[in-house]
């Protein structure tokens, strides 16, 4: 007699970086794997981008927060999210540390690659796992399945613990698109990443300001920019990004090129100033902006104000380079278990802040937080109900192979492999984001930990058995070689020859730090 043995179902929600790494961790570990997402093609945020992405339209919600989102979003049209991708976007991680384990690059990939090698990276590492992924599908509801729902048999013989609503993308044309979907398994993976919903900070008056605003999710080309005083706000990579390339319309003297860039910053970006010469000249750095004005006389988008008492009249345009809010949509915080543990708390300005009049209110809120609460302390389980996962909501951690070993590690919980207790994050009441920052080298400590946590860990990168070790040190050696030897400015500029030599580092150079 043969007995049918009912596999543990996963969904895995996205189907980009993480999503793809995620896919053949639970398959190795004999789950019954799924993936949606809302793209029509594999890759995320990396998959094909809009040279001229939808207008970005600004709204304000009751307490003052700018909402920067493109018209169907703001609409609530059910759409994959705008990609912040662009045509001379160039990785700032070396090449063989944002691998996924045991899948280098083809050789010869320069040391940075460009947008298209990364891009076909991805698309060879998909290549495999096609199968299990349904593109077009928006999860709009992850809840508990109620207890007078049709039930579906579970890998413990229990009806499956989550209920799962899907419908079509609303530009997918497919012919069913406005039904909705359920479906039922017994563990949900979240991977779709939080780079999706702009955060704008706090400003007060900002709504009277009546210049541009935008987001750096819709920067494509410096050139977008000639004549105009651009205001920059953000410290990351991305401001860096924009700066550069604003700066270097003037290094060049291209005929496109801005009237004068600001750029404004909470405290001073950890790069290396000497490597930053030429296009750094041209970049006015002021703190940060408090403050914001109806135009006047003097000027005709308004006023600026910094922390510091400097007042800005000259600027058209302020790109807010400043990340993105953590949001689950499809968590609803009025379904259980969220509404009994809340995975957002949703900020507020100070008490006593000035906020915008009605006629100036819009109708999309504030839908995010600054991070997520009520996880475990690697910021990967839910720690009321572990069945649910998150993967990549850490900051500053090279974002393919740690999700690639946050689905690792959850694969092998989820299969039983515990060598330790689940804890809570020890700053579970702290609301900043830096919370969930990492960087070089803590992100090594991480690895170690959580492999500890499934009884894995060791020199062997993957032994026999399918165990993993920790970082190799040829990794670690290469990755503080990244990180120490130039800075992601500098890197990038002499990846684009702006130093005129090319930045490719040969198997030789490889040797010697090895």
């Amino acid at each position: 007699m043969t007995v049918d043995i009912i596999k543990p179902k996963v969904l895995i929600i996205g189907a980009g970086p993480a999503g793809l790494g995620a896919i053949e961790q639970f398959l190795s570990k004999g789950f019954d794997v799924v993936a949606f997402d809302a793209r029509s093609s594999i890759g995320g945020l990396w998959a094909d981008f809009d040279a001229t992405p939808p207008e970005a339209v600004v709204t304000f919600d009751e307490y003052g927060h700018a909402i920067v989102l493109s018209e169907n979003e703001h609409n609530g049209v059910l759409t994959p999210a705008p990609t912040p991708m662009y045509a001379g976007v160039i990785a700032n991680t070396p090449r063989d540390v944002m691998t996924y384990r045991q899948r280098p690059y083809p050789p010869n990939t320069p040391f940075l690659p460009t947008y298209k090698q990364m891009k076909a990276y991805q698309e060879r590492y998909a290549e495999n796992y096609l199968p299990f992924i349904r593109h077009n599908r928006i999860v709009t509801r992850v809840r508990y399945t109620p207890p007078d729902h049709v039930p579906a048999p579970s890998s413990d013989g229990r009806t499956r613990k989550w209920l799962v609503e899907w419908t079509p993308t609303q530009t997918s044309g497919l012919p069913d698109v406005g039904t909705t979907y359920e479906e039922q398994f017994d563990n949900i993976v979240v991977a779709n990443g939080s780079d999706s919903r702009p955060y704008v900070p706090y400003i007060a008056g900002l709504w009277d300001w009546k210049g541009q605003i935008t987001h750096s999710r819709w920067y494509r080309r410096a050139e977008d920019f000639a004549d105009k005083t651009v205001l920059v706000v953000g410290s990351g990579s991305s401001s860096a990004d924009i700066v550069r390339e604003l700066g270097m319309t003037f290094v060049e003297n291209r005929q496109a090129k801005p009237k004068k860039v600001y750029r404004s910053i909470r405290s001073q970006p950890r790069l290396d100033a000497q490597l930053e010469k030429g296009w750094k000249d041209f970049i006015h750095t002021i703190g940060s902006i408090d403050q914001a004005w109806a135009p006047s006389d003097s000027s005709s988008a308004g006023r600026l104000r910094t922390v510091d008492g400097i007042e800005l009249d000259d600027v058209d345009v302020i790109i807010f380079a400043t990340s993105y809010v953590v949001r689950f949509e499809f968590l609803r915080q009025s379904d259980e278990p969220f509404a009994s543990h809340p995975l957002i708390h949703y900020p507020q300005p100070p008490a006593g802040s000035p906020r915008p009049p009605p006629e100036l209110v819009g109708k999309s809120t504030f839908d995010g937080g600054l991070r997520a609460h009520n996880l475990d302390g690697f910021q990967v389980f839910y720690l009321p109900d572990p069945t649910i996962a998150f993967l990549l909501l850490h900051a500053e951690a090279i974002s393919w192979p740690f999700a690639e070993l946050q689905a690792h590690a959850v694969a092998a919980y989820w299969s039983g492999s515990k060598a330790a207790e689940l804890v809570q994050h020890p700053d579970e009441g702290n609301e900043a984001h830096s919370v969930v920052v990492l960087g070089h080298p803590a992100e090594f400590d991480y690895a170690t930990k959580l492999l500890a946590l499934i009884g894995e860990g060791g020199p062997e990168e993957v032994t026999s058995d399918g165990k993993w070790g920790e970082w190799v040190h040829w990794r670690k050696r290469i990755r503080e070689f990244g990180h120490s030897k130039f800075s992601p400015v500098a890197a990038r500029e002499e990846a684009q020859g702006v130093f005129r030599t090319p930045f490719i580092v040969s198997d030789e150079e490889l040797a010697t730090i090895t």
